[in-house]
């Protein structure tokens, strides 16, 4: 019900924050909710509650600071320069610096939170269309399979109530064979799908 509010949200034009909180007290009310009040706050994963929202701060705080344009010319440094770099030159590294994020954010959210607005602000000096920078930065931070600590599911899931499921060895290796795959996708796409799709890449 909660979802369903959200997507409607034009509809009835109720704040995203009161449909969750009318939805957690629902949760937790008597005859109703799936748990206890005494319950819910253990439930609730403070830690990585805080660090969301100090990376989603962070990530505003950069975009409004002119640090973005700043950070981006020393992350993208090698891929722009006094000529204009080629296309997909400056899209491999935003790529592979997208896909690599994982192992220093947790949080997808977080990720394109700090990576696209410095994304945006290199862009531009690499004569590549903002849009088309920002969409391949995003679709190659949803790589997230390296380590345990690489994505809130991969953790949850990493432990089961004593049941086995994967360990570190595992993910490694699949990290081996998809990431390379995943970030070539994402850039064969940028680079020759999209563009006749309407995101070119000037």
């Amino acid at each position: 019900m909660v979802v369903a509010a959200w997507c409607t949200e034009p509809l009835h034009g109720v704040h995203p924050a009161v449909v969750a909180l009318v939805g957690a007290v629902a949760t937790v009310a008597p005859g109703l909710g799936t748990m206890r009040l005494k319950e819910a706050p253990a439930a609730v994963p403070w830690r990585l509650l805080v660090f969301l929202a100090a990376t989603t701060a962070m990530g505003m705080a950069v975009t409004t600071s002119g640090a973005a344009r700043w950070l981006g010319g020393a992350v993208f440094g090698a891929a722009t320069g006094p000529a204009l770099p080629p296309a997909w030159l400056f899209l491999a590294v935003v790529v592979a610096v997208s896909a690599a994020a994982h192992l220093v954010l947790q949080s997808r959210s977080a990720r394109s939170s700090v990576l696209v607005p410095l994304v945006i602000a290199a862009s531009s000096e690499a004569g590549v269309a903002p849009a088309a920078a920002a969409f391949a930065s995003t679709a190659a931070a949803g790589f997230c399979q390296t380590l345990p600590s690489s994505a809130k599911p991969v953790a949850l899931f990493d432990t089961v109530g004593g049941v086995p499921t994967y360990t570190s060895r595992d993910l490694m290796r699949t990290a081996a064979v998809v990431g390379p795959v995943t970030a070539a996708l994402v850039l064969a796409f940028a680079l020759w799908v999209w563009p006749p799709l309407g995101l070119p890449l000037r």
